[in-house]
């Protein structure tokens, strides 16, 4: 996988009482952090010092933080910048939800309020207080954050910001018209998920591929076709009932060379595609006039405020969530390098 592109872009980028889940240690007052001492490191369940807010910046009791597959990548080395010290011990940890219990002086947010957001992968390598831990801190610049809507648990506001901003983000580029056709590589997962819906409500005929069993969860969020990869050939399937092409495709987990050789042809000229596995090559694909981008998410405040109207207003379903507790995360994280995931893993430190 290509992730040069990526990195090349994230790297260019006071008082409290005492809370629950702090414990004393010889060193000072620690908690519970999934975190890595290295990279290459199989992260562990550490004792690590609770982070304090600085000015601008605010405290989160973490109460949920979904899981994705850029946590697991950071942990090999993504963030990795040659000649350059990294903040180890470094707890991973993008997406969370939460209760602000302290706040620097100038913070945006009130100690007691609910929020939820995530990480800007931006400047995450500065940044190592990630959401997998009992406690993080947050500021304007580190995290994308809105507040929390009555009414959604902490477990579903986890679940909506990396994979729900990007979904939002992939389907404004993508601009998609009501009537064309839109196929969705990996259509079931966490960003497909919220694709699918906001696709469909635009009018969109959504193909989506994904495993027999997850076709109901598919067709339930707005597919109009469902492809088994398992035992269809896409390619063919899609041909045979698109001849022309679809108008826009979206690959979520294929390699390039995937991408390139099956995927790709069966967008029309003059059509557009997108990644999110860097698995595109834009300028072979221009020579056909499909516009194609892989693509980066750049989480703003905005968008964490747009997915909240969305989802209390029950224009957006939060996708399907697998809880864990935080002392289950090897489990979690296992279940997310292993590739096949319907939906959200969410871990609950509560």
């Amino acid at each position: 996988m290509d992730w040069g592109l990526g990195l090349q872009r994230w790297r260019s980028a006071i008082s409290r009482r005492s809370a629950p889940g702090r414990r004393q240690m010889q060193r000072g007052v620690v908690m519970h952090a999934f975190a890595i001492d290295s990279f290459g490191q199989a992260p562990q369940l550490k004792d690590v010092p609770v982070p304090e807010p600085g000015p601008g910046e605010v405290q989160i009791k973490v109460r949920a933080a979904a899981v994705n597959p850029i946590d697991w990548k950071v942990a090999a080395g993504a963030l990795a910048r040659p000649g350059a010290d990294f903040p180890f011990p470094y707890t991973l940890g993008f997406d969370l939800a939460g209760q602000v219990t302290a706040a620097g002086e100038g913070a945006a947010f009130a100690v007691g309020q609910e929020v939820f957001g995530m990480r800007r992968p931006e400047t995450a390598a500065e940044h190592p207080h990630g959401s997998y831990a009992e406690y993080m801190t947050a500021s304007a610049d580190t995290v994308a954050l809105a507040v929390r809507p009555d009414g959604m648990d902490a477990a579903s506001a986890a679940a909506l910001p990396m994979t729900g901003g990007t979904a939002l983000a992939l389907t404004h580029w993508l601009d998609l018209s009501e009537g064309e056709t839109l196929l969705v590589v990996g259509a079931t997962g966490g960003v497909g998920s919220y694709v699918l819906q906001l696709a469909a409500a635009r009018g969109v005929h959504v193909i989506a591929v994904a495993a027999g069993e997850d076709h109901d969860y598919a067709r339930g969020l707005g597919a109009a076709e469902v492809i088994d990869y398992r035992t269809s050939d896409v390619a063919d399937t899609v041909r045979a009932a698109h001849p022309d092409g679809a108008d826009a495709v979206l690959d979520l987990v294929d390699s390039r060379d995937v991408v390139m050789e099956k995927i790709a042809p069966l967008v029309r000229d003059g059509g557009r595609l997108a990644t999110t596995v860097f698995a595109a090559n834009p300028d072979a694909l221009a020579t056909r006039g499909v516009r194609a981008i892989n693509f980066i998410y750049q989480a703003t405040d905005q968008d964490m405020a747009e997915l909240a109207d969305l989802a209390t207003s029950g224009a957006l379903k939060v996708a399907e969530t697998t809880t864990f507790k935080l002392a289950a995360m090897d489990e979690a994280y296992a279940a997310s390098t292993g590739g096949h995931v319907r939906g959200k893993l969410v871990i609950t430190t509560g």
